[in-house]
């Protein structure tokens, strides 16, 4: 008896739309064909546009491929919305030899090889109908300020019928966010104090709140300071309707607000917090937040190159700025705290790095610069169109008068080019990345980069460098004797043939011998 999987995807659940009745319509179908039923597969709240492998059900449904006929659906569109995506379900089902159908009768064991891909292109036509209804009702709705779905601010719930629903302050957490921005502004609270003491005293963050509200089961979480700041930072406090910034990932901290066609605000709800105290509780957040606006990846000059000499452990740097003096240090993080597996090693630095900048240059600072070349492929394109000249002058070389002066040139034509696709065949083949001297010495290379080209500079000359830790009883300041630097020396130097290198090696020893 042949056998069949039935599938069944809904994109939203509800109980009028319950996938129950579908797939009764498609067992009784299979019965008719006198197909056995051997499993049934389902998906909720999974758009017909996502992939395959995303779906639970339908990772079932090619479980079951080897094992069945075919595959059945109520309706097409049950299966997918996407040309692409019902096309790699048809690839694996011909692969293991299996026939895709629905229960409607449009697609049918005779007719599924024809209508097919037609009908599949109709419903991924209808999706892209829908996304464009929904874009245009959202943005009907945000110039509104209605609430667009989710989970509203911390500070408000959201109450109206349907297609109304507004922002209504909840007054347990609006209490919470006027109480924080006053200790902010007024009596010298920080984001973290206020978070610590918001947990103290059993208050509930954002998320947990909005579940105890719901009826929902709460999961344990807690406030953070970062937490905290988002609930303060937002323009939501203001009541108004938040979108991201174009280009951004969306955040309490890049969020702008909606804009009318006069460029106003978009009002979702009346305001928790006056224009007065959330611009200082604003100004507050941005004063205290080290490093905001500036331009820095957040590495540090020695990182992946400082080692803990007790653990070999990677130190690192710990930034802290006190009244403009810079008071940033590398820290070993294994001899940190009560669970520290060592003693503490921790050194200055600043004082670390210029330390290990002045060895370094002394060490390398008159090498000649190379640079890593990789090749550009260049000679791959010019015998592509070398072999393409080649090509037509061959052809034409029938037509024209042997002998005469077109043809002579012609022929001269074909020989420089062979030999040119010669040459440019050997390079093709041979095209390896090679190390190319600058002109520049390591220190004025050194000079040009930034912070993160200097890292990738002492990687590529293999330094390591080693801190001990502080010795009981001496005085708590920077001392070179607890810094060891080792370098294997330039990567243009150590990439090369064996022979080449132990030439190098006895220069190069040579040379750090006399600095």
């Amino acid at each position: 008896m042949p056998t069949v999987v039935i599938y069944d995807r809904l994109s939203r659940l509800f109980a009028e739309e319950a996938p129950d009745h579908r797939i009764a319509i498609c067992r009784a179908y299979a019965e008719q064909r006198g197909w056995e039923v051997v499993h049934v597969a389902t998906d909720t709240n999974t758009s017909g546009a996502s992939k395959l492998e995303d779906r639970p059900g339908m990772r079932e449904v090619l479980s079951w491929l080897p094992r069945a006929d075919y595959i059945l659906a109520a309706k097409l569109d049950r299966f997918a919305r996407s040309v692409l995506e019902f096309q790699r379900l048809l690839d694996a089902a011909k692969t293991m030899k299996a026939t895709v159908a629905t229960a409607d009768g449009v697609v049918s064991p005779e007719n599924a090889s024809i209508i097919i891909n037609v009908l599949a292109a109709f419903a991924e036509y209808e999706r892209d109908m829908i996304t464009d209804r929904i874009t245009v009702s959202k943005e009907h709705f945000r110039q509104r300020g209605n609430h667009l779905g989710g989970i509203a601010p911390y500070g408000y719930a959201v109450a109206g019928p349907v297609n109304n629903k507004r922002w209504v302050p909840d007054e347990t957490a609006a209490t919470i966010v006027r109480e924080c921005a006053d200790k902010l502004i007024n009596h010298g609270g920080s984001l973290t104090g206020l978070a610590r003491e918001l947990n103290e005293r059993g208050v509930l963050p954002p998320a947990e709140h909005a579940r105890q509200r719901d009826g929902r089961k709460l999961r344990g979480g807690v406030w953070h300071s970062t937490t905290l700041r988002d609930v303060l930072y937002t323009p939501a406090v203001r009541g108004w309707l938040v979108q991201a910034t174009p280009g951004t990932r969306r955040s309490a901290l890049t969020n702008q607000p909606v804009l009318d066609a006069q460029g106003n605000p978009v009002s979702a709800g009346p305001a928790i917090l006056d224009a007065e105290t959330w611009t200082t509780v604003r100004s507050i957040i941005d004063g205290k937040s080290v490093g905001r606006g500036k331009t820095r990846d957040g590495r540090a000059l020695l990182l992946h190159v400082a080692r803990c000499s007790l653990c070999e452990g990677p130190m690192y740097r710990q930034r802290r700025e006190v009244r403009g003096q810079d008071y940033s240090t590398y820290v070993c993080r294994y001899g940190v705290g009560k669970r520290g597996q060592h003693a503490p090693n921790v050194i200055i630095a600043r004082l670390l790095e210029e330390h290990v900048t002045a060895d370094f240059l002394k060490r390398f600072g008159d090498f000649a610069f190379s640079r890593w070349v990789e090749p550009d492929g260049s000679a791959v394109l010019q015998l592509a169109d070398i072999t393409v000249q080649l090509d037509n002058l061959s052809a034409s070389i029938p037509h024209l008068p042997a002998g005469g002066r077109t043809w002579r040139l012609a022929m001269d034509q074909i020989a420089a080019l062979e030999a040119r696709e010669a040459e440019l065949r050997a390079e093709a083949e041979h095209a390896v990345g090679r190390w190319e001297d600058t002109g520049s010495t390591v220190a004025s290379e050194w000079a040009r980069r930034d912070e993160a080209g200097r890292r990738s500079l002492l990687a590529d000359l293999g330094a390591l460098v080693r801190v001990a830790p502080l010795a009981p009883g001496k005085p708590r300041r920077f001392g070179p004797e607890r810094v060891t630097a080792r370098y294997e020396g330039p990567a243009w130097l150590r990439e090369i043939t064996p022979a080449e290198a132990a030439l190098k090696a006895v220069a190069l020893e040579e040379l750090l011998g006399d600095a």
